[in-house]
């Protein structure tokens, strides 16, 4: 033992030992780690360290909410390898492949940078809330985005391949959703916008963007027509040319009755019906069915449809008299008034040519005779009549005129006619009876002053032939009017033109025709 103890290599291995001994006397800590006497890292702590979710179906289910969202690292390591590590290479996850519906705990892991340990997490667990996804269907709505250039409009959108789409959220989320749409630009457009493609953008009912919608197909292509102002107006159809001899239209029917016409909108203010087509009647041999082109008129950009198919009827021309056809008085300037003095009861008889089919159906109403005094003055005018009809009928081609007097009815007023002065018998010759008939006056007044007497003189009688416009002597007209005595108070003329008196018969149709 003191050999051993005197040897030289056994004294510095001893002394080796009681230095190391001496050293670690000072340096201990009974309240630190132990092995922290003979460590040389450093501690770092991460205050936020975001939770990051995996194993999670977003199709299927819906991570609604996670309680907390980061939590805090306390780590050690080299000091050289803590400031080497980003905040990136901290990584806290929670693994909720295996997590049911609903509310839960779940254990959170932590992935370090190389060479860095983790001395303490907290929390170290987190709460979760899933929710299963459903999935219903939306129609788009395409938002436009200012507006096109001066004077033209957008038309209704079109969405392709179609409108709907499929949008995916949580239950209690899916029943927010307010609107699916679309935006597109339109602004200073002059030309449909087509082809153009655009992002499905879910809203809720407040009209915030719910990002976290899955959209099915997530983007459209959208089409916006960009067109002049438009107005829908009934077609009508105008005719020219004339149909062959002995035909007449029935009826004629069109594949479309209304049109949209684009153009300005002060040129369509303007139209109450469009006339932009034109039948051609000397090409009409026949019934069948003809196509015409609908043409722009002035100031009309275009119309749609493009044509039209006319569907005509015809029948072998037929003819048929309306009898007493009131005459009506039309444009009589103010402070005049008018009669009819030939025919004197204001009644005349129209021959209307046509189709039978039309003609059957007409009724005396629908048969107008109209004269029109304007810029005719006082005194006695021939005045060929205007016969309005139904579509397609026609009056005969010998014209039906009648003889008016117009009358200044203040100057009949200040100059009053003393019908018998000084008690003189009145002198023979024409009486002028007729009644006074005002304008527009669609009922005509029978009968004539002095027509009571007729009968009772053949001078009396003769006068009122006169008016008649027929040549039957004073006797005659005397006996016509004896005849009536007593049963009615119809004048002479009439009789004639009625009862068969031939004289006055004769001068009746004249004057009706």
């Amino acid at each position: 033992m003191d050999k051993w103890l005197t040897h030289p290599t056994a004294l510095k291995i001893l002394s080796v030992l009681i230095a190391l001994m001496l050293w670690a006397v000072v340096h201990f800590d009974p309240e630190s780690n132990p092995n922290a006497a003979i460590s040389t890292n450093e501690s770092h702590v991460i205050d936020s360290v975001k939770i990051k979710t995996i194993g999670l179906d977003e199709k299927t289910r819906a991570l609604r909410s996670i309680d907390p969202g980061a939590v805090k690292l306390v780590v050690s390591g080299s000091r050289a390898r803590l400031a080497a590590a980003s905040p990136d290479d901290y990584v806290v996850s929670a693994n909720l492949s295996e997590v049911p519906n609903g509310r839960h705990e779940v254990v959170l892991s932590v992935e370090l940078p190389r060479g860095v340990e983790l001395v303490k997490m907290t929390p170290n667990r987190a709460t979760v809330q899933i929710e299963p996804m459903q999935t219903k269907e939306f129609e788009v709505q395409v938002l436009t985005e200012g507006a096109p250039a001066n004077g033209y409009k957008a038309g209704e959108p079109i969405v392709k391949p179609n409108n709907r789409v499929h949008v995916t959220l949580p239950e209690d989320e899916l029943e927010t959703v307010g609107a699916v749409a679309v935006n597109v630009n339109v602004n200073g457009e002059e030309e449909t916008v087509s082809e153009k493609r655009a992002r499905v953008i879910v809203y809720d009912n407040d009209g915030k963007e719910l990002k976290n919608a899955v959209v099915s197909p997530s983007v459209v292509e959208v089409e916006v027509p960009i067109t002049k102002p438009f107005k829908q107006l009934p077609l009508q159809i105008g005719f020219t040319g004339e149909l062959p001899a002995g035909l007449s239209i029935a009826k004629l029917e069109l594949s479309t009755e209304q049109v949209t016409v684009y153009g300005p909108q002060n040129e369509l203010d303007k139209l109450e019906f469009y006339d932009g087509v034109t039948v051609d009647l000397d090409k009409v041999t026949g019934s069948g069915t003809y196509t015409y082109d609908i043409k722009p008129i002035d100031g009309v950009a275009a119309v749609d449809p493009k044509n039209v198919s006319v569907n005509v009827t015809v029948e072998q021309t037929s003819s048929r008299l309306i009898e007493r056809v009131p005459v009506t008085l039309s444009g009589l300037a103010d402070g005049m008034s008018a009669n009819v003095l030939i025919p004197t009861d204001g009644l005349v008889d129209v021959t209307v040519r046509g189709a039978p089919t039309l003609l059957t159906a007409l009724k005396e109403a629908d048969v107008q005779a109209v004269a029109r005094l304007e810029s005719l003055g006082v005194g006695q005018h021939e005045v060929t009549l205007d016969i309005h009809l139904p579509n397609y009928l026609s009056p005969d081609t010998a014209p039906v005129k009648v003889t008016v007097d117009i009358i200044d009815d203040k100057a009949a007023l200040a100059k009053p006619k003393d019908t018998n002065p000084a008690g003189k018998e009145p002198p023979a010759g024409p009486v002028d009876s007729t009644p006074v008939i005002k304008p527009e006056d669609d009922e005509a007044t029978d009968g004539a002053a002095g027509t009571g007497s007729a009968g009772s003189d053949a001078d009396a009688g003769a006068a009122a032939g006169q008016d008649a416009g027929g040549s039957v002597s004073g006797t005659e007209a005397g006996a016509g009017g004896n005849n009536q005595a007593g049963s009615d108070n119809t004048n002479v003329t009439d009789t004639g033109a009625v009862n068969g008196d031939s004289s006055g018969t004769d001068g009746v149709n004249a004057a009706n025709h």
